[in-house]
C-alpha cells in the first residue's frame, strides 16, 4: 500500500509539471522593450551667434530629464552650420532647417545620423510634412514654400507666398503659411490647396502673422505678432498691436479676434495637449509667457508666468512648459514649468534657444 501511495505520488507531480511545461511552452515571450533612440524625447533648436556657424540642437530626455547637448555634432563630428531656425520631427526623419547656411539636413530621428543635406534652400524657417512631401517656409527670393521630395531628398516645386513665410501648418490637405512680413510688414496666410497648389490668402485685421496651431475643434488659430513703426532715421514712433484669430478651416474665415497689446509683440504659439489651451510669448522685449482658453473672447491681462524669454514650447508627452533664455554671448537655459506655471528644474542648453519638438517618432 505504502509503494502504491508513493507511486501515485510520483505519477501526480509528473503530471502536474508536465502541464505547467506545456502551459510555459505556449505563452508568448517577453518582447524586448523597443529602442526608439532619439526618436522619443524632445529636441531643442538652438540657433546660435549668426556668423559664427555654432547652431545647434539639444536634446532633453524625458525618461531621465538630462540635457544632451550639440548632439548633431556629436554624433556626426560635424557642425550643424549657421543659425538653426527650427527642427522639425516628420513621420520617418528628423529635419533641421539652418536659415543662414540655406540648407536644410536630414536627420536619422533614432540615431540621429546625417542621412543627407539639401543645399541651396533659400533662408529656410520651418517644415511640415504631407504624403511624402517636405513644405518648407523660406524667406528667400521674396517668399517662398519649396517642396521637396523625402525619398529623393530633391526640391520638386516651389510655391510663391508673401513676405517673410514663417509658421506653416497642414490640415485637410491644406497648407496654410504665416506671411510674418520679413523685415518689413504683411497681413496675410497664403491657402494653398495641395491637390494643384493653387492659392488664395486670408487677409487679417493686424500685421506679421509669425506662428499657426490647430486646436480641439479644428479652427486654425494665428498669432499676429504686429510690429514696431519707425520714421526715416529709425527713431520709434509708435506699434501696431499682437491680435490672435481663430479661423474656421472649412470656410477660410475668420471667427474672433482677440486682441492682445498696443505696444509689445510676442513671437510664439503653441497649444496643450488636449488643444484646448493657447500659450503665447517670447521675444526680446517681450517678457512673459501667457495662456488663454480657445473658448475664451479675451486675453488675460497677467503672465501665466514670468520672465523674459527667447522661445518656449509646450512638451506634448506631459504639458509642461519649457521656457527658454536666451542671454548675449553665452549658451542659454532650458526652463521647465508645470501646466501650472510651478517651476521644476533648470538646464543649460546651446546658444539662443529659440524652440523645438516634441512629437514622438511612429518608429
Amino acid at each position: 500500500m505504502k509503494t502504491n501511495f508513493i507511486l501515485m505520488l510520483a505519477l501526480a507531480a509528473g503530471l502536474f509539471f508536465t502541464a505547467c511545461k506545456k502551459e510555459s511552452e505556449d505563452e508568448e515571450p517577453t518582447p524586448d522593450p523597443v529602442d526608439y533612440g532619439y526618436a522619443v524625447g524632445i529636441l531643442i533648436s538652438n540657433e546660435g551667434a549668426f556668423g559664427q556657424g555654432n547652431g545647434s540642437i539639444s536634446y532633453f530626455d524625458t525618461d531621465k530629464n538630462t540635457v544632451t547637448n550639440n548632439l548633431f555634432k556629436t554624433v556626426n563630428s560635424l557642425p550643424l552650420g549657421d543659425v538653426v531656425q527650427s527642427v522639425y520631427r516628420g513621420e520617418t526623419y528628423t529635419y533641421a532647417c539652418v536659415n543662414a547656411s540655406n540648407k536644410i539636413e536630414v536627420i536619422d530621428s533614432k540615431t540621429f545620423e546625417s542621412i543627407a543635406t539639401i543645399e541651396n534652400i533659400p533662408q529656410p524657417r520651418y517644415a511640415v510634412e504631407n504624403n511624402g512631401k517636405l513644405y518648407v517656409s523660406c524667406w528667400g527670393n521674396g517668399g517662398q514654400v519649396k517642396i521637396i521630395d523625402i525619398e529623393t531628398n530633391s526640391i520638386t516645386d516651389s510655391i510663391i507666398v508673401g513676405s517673410g513665410p514663417e509658421g506653416v501648418l497642414i490640415t485637410n490637405n491644406t497648407l496654410y503659411v504665416a506671411n510674418s512680413g520679413g523685415f518689413g510688414a504683411d497681413s496675410t496666410i497664403s491657402v494653398i490647396d495641395l491637390n494643384d497648389n493653387s492659392s488664395t490668402v486670408i487677409t487679417l485685421d493686424a500685421y506679421n502673422p509669425a506662428a499657426l496651431v490647430l486646436d480641439a475643434g479644428g479652427n486654425l488659430w494665428a498669432l499676429a505678432k504686429g510690429n514696431i513703426l519707425y520714421d526715416a532715421s529709425w527713431n520709434p514712433i509708435g506699434h501696431n498691436p499682437s491680435k490672435l484669430f481663430s479661423i474656421n478651416t472649412t470656410s477660410n474665415s475668420v471667427g474672433k479676434t482677440i486682441d492682445l497689446f498696443s505696444d509689445k509683440h510676442p513671437t510664439k504659439l503653441d497649444i496643450s495637449k488636449n488643444k484646448e489651451r493657447l500659450y503665447y510669448g517670447s521675444g526680446y522685449g517681450f517678457d512673459g509667457i501667457y495662456k488663454i482658453n480657445i473658448h475664451a473672447t479675451s486675453a488675460e491681462s497677467n503672465a501665466h508666468i514670468d520672465g523674459s524669454y527667447y522661445g518656449f514650447l509646450i512638451n506634448k508627452y506631459t504639458d509642461e512648459i519649457f521656457a527658454l533664455t536666451g542671454p548675449f554671448g553665452a549658451n542659454g537655459l532650458l526652463i521647465r514649468y508645470t501646466s501650472e506655471g510651478e517651476k521644476i528644474d533648470e538646464n543649460e542648453v546651446g546658444i539662443f534657444p529659440n524652440g523645438g519638438a516634441s512629437k514622438r517618432m511612429n518608429r
